[in-house]
């Protein structure tokens, strides 16, 4: 149980690339004994991920800057700053950026999905220029471990 109070913000020793996103792991399934995880995601224009479904924990999205639209099941959400949206588990879901980057506070429950995100980030490279899309082989060898924390890519 949570019993003391958890103040973070992202840093360079919290925050990595996944598949050409920076996150910011700011809460982890070990702080809160496995019951949520909290990351900042900045994501880029044209490094979507394919449609997927998770049956192990639902997802939720409150952007922070700019704009969003999110497939959830059978429902169109344009996210703009400040909108909240939630993805259920089990319900086939998938992205796609507006602007030419968006920060979205993303709240995981229970917890679990962050290690498939950390498993897969790297260090955020000091000379970044321009972040490049995982390789074909990085994108199988993605998507076959991705069966392992329950995602299911439907591609």
């Amino acid at each position: 149980m949570v019993s003391k109070p958890i103040a973070k913000q992202p840093t360079a020793e919290n925050t990595f690339l996944f598949s050409g996103a920076e996150f910011s792991y700011l809460i982890n399934g070990e702080d809160t004994d496995g019951k949520y995880a909290v990351v900042i995601v900045e994501k880029l224009k044209g490094l979507e991920p394919p449609p997927h479904t998770h049956t192990n924990e639902d997802e939720d999205f409150f952007l922070l800057e700019g704009e969003v639209t999110y497939m959830i099941g059978g429902e169109v959400i344009h996210a703009t700053p400040g909108t909240y949206v939630h993805a259920p588990k089990g319900v086939q879901h998938t992205f796609s950026v507006k602007t030419d980057k968006a920060k979205v506070l993303t709240y995981l429950h229970p917890a679990g999905l962050e290690k498939f995100f950390k498993e897969w980030s790297v260090p955020i490279p000091e000379n970044r220029t321009a972040i490049q899309p995982p390789s074909s082989d990085e994108m199988q060898q993605l998507l076959s471990a991705a069966g392992k924390y329950g995602i299911k890519f439907h591609i």
